[in-house]
């Protein structure tokens, strides 16, 4: 590989984490010759994304770290007038991994993940050796044979177990449920998936329906909602269908990272997805926050005068600056103090703090009203809410701007 190499370089980046990746991007794309380089076999260092069995992977990676930096003999490369810098062997950011398992647990041979390729950065060994730990006992496994030997006759069949369906379903043949979950292709907008989860929903829902009208004689006990157990087995074997961050992070629709991913054409390399709707947890109940207009209007759990105060409110943290009578008494003040001197009811203040500006009770009056306008002015850039989110999960950023910067280079 040495001899493949430029002779002359201007810049070595260490590491394909966001951060570098953008930097190694940034220096090709000003015709900078680049060197990127990663001691790890897969991109995005902190910021990666995994298959469950990458994961486990990744776990057991960290896991085997040396606590202290081998000895290498280096002193006899260095040449006349060079210095040598060493680096740490140890990744320091990561520590303190475990692994708990709460789904019910089933043998090892049945383990095996469905469609998965050859992983790359370990043998898949070693997966089996952190799921033998995680395997605590096997006393809901006859509860679960007839789901798992259902999906074997009918890997078609088996769906999403990220899917809100798999963990509560009614009681209906498998037959008859739409694949609603089915992971959307590379090439299916956004739009048209949305189109498709809300034709699947109603399909089902008047499946349902059908359902009971074509059995009267079933007690209502049977058709109420079941609970499906997840087995670790049908984790491993649906681990391809989703995909782990380690870092986790949602992209406002006009933050500065999609400004960059646009203006620097990288967006190109990548799919995303607008967030459809944000719930919030009140009074014990899961409940969709109201974001647009619409939302607050079509609510049913706001009473009409509420309705107005949230949309008075919304209104002037859109333009609060040109208001500064408004709150100039209030700058010293947290933000959910200055919320209760607004009048509103609890769960609007609960509601705006948490869910809209997503700040703590803490936070100044002023940050709390930055971070409201900006939640505010990017609804309906690319939907019903202010946040995008990139299709195969935020792995996908690093791996954008490497790409970019080999093309940069390899044209430069």
């Amino acid at each position: 590989m040495a001899d493949s190499l430029p002779a002359e370089l201007d810049v070595v980046v260490l590491g394909t984490g966001l951060q570098e990746a953008i930097i190694a991007a940034a220096y090709s794309r000003i015709g900078k010759k680049v060197l990127h380089l990663d001691r790890n076999n897969y991109y995005g260092g902190d910021w990666a994304s995994f298959s469950f069995s990458g994961l486990l992977s990744w776990i057991e990676a960290c896991r085997g770290q040396s606590s202290s930096n081998a000895e290498v003999n280096w002193k006899d490369k260095i040449l006349e007038g060079e210095d040598a810098i060493q680096l740490d062997q140890i990744d320091k950011t990561i520590e303190n991994v475990e692994v708990f398992c709460f789904a019910s647990t089933i043998t090892e041979e049945d383990g095996a993940e469905e469609g998965a390729l050859e992983n790359k950065q370990s043998n898949v060994d070693s997966d089996s050796a952190i799921a033998n730990r995680a395997l605590i006992s096997q006393d809901e496994k006859d509860q679960t044979s007839t789901v798992i030997n259902d999906e074997e006759k009918n890997p078609e069949n088996i769906k999403d177990p990220l899917s809100t369906k798999d963990v509560s379903t009614e009681i209906i043949q498998p037959e008859d449920i739409p694949s609603s979950t089915d992971v959307p292709s590379s090439t299916t907008s956004d739009t048209s998936v949305a189109k498709e989860l809300i034709a699947a929903n109603t399909d089902s829902s008047e499946i349902n329906t059908n359902s009971v009208e074509q059995a009267p004689d079933v007690s209502s006990q049977e058709v109420t909602k079941e609970t499906k157990k997840m087995t670790y087995s049908q984790i491993i074997k649906n681990g391809r269908k989703f995909n782990i961050d380690l870092t986790s992070k949602f992209l406002y629709a006009r933050g500065p990272l999609v400004d960059l991913l646009i203006k620097s054409n990288v967006s190109r390399y990548a799919e995303f997805k607008n967030i459809n709707r944000i719930l919030a947890v009140q009074e014990g109940k899961v409940q969709q926050v109201p974001c647009s207009r619409a939302d607050v209007f079509a609510s049913k759990r706001l009473s009409m005068i509420e309705k107005r105060m949230l949309m008075k409110f919304l209104t002037f943290c859109l333009e609060y600056e040109e208001h500064p009578d408004e709150y100039q008494d209030f700058k010293d003040s947290t933000f959910s103090s200055y919320l209760k001197t607004k009048k509103l009811t609890a769960s609007l203040q609960q509601y705006i703090l948490h869910s809209i500006a997503m700040t703590s009770e803490s936070v100044s009056t002023i940050e709390g009203l930055q971070a409201t306008q900006r939640f505010l002015q990017c609804l309906g850039r690319y939907g019903n809410t202010p946040f995008l989110f990139p299709l195969y999960g935020v792995g996908e950023m690093p791996q954008c701007f490497c790409r970019s910067s080999s093309v940069m280079t390899d044209h430069g």
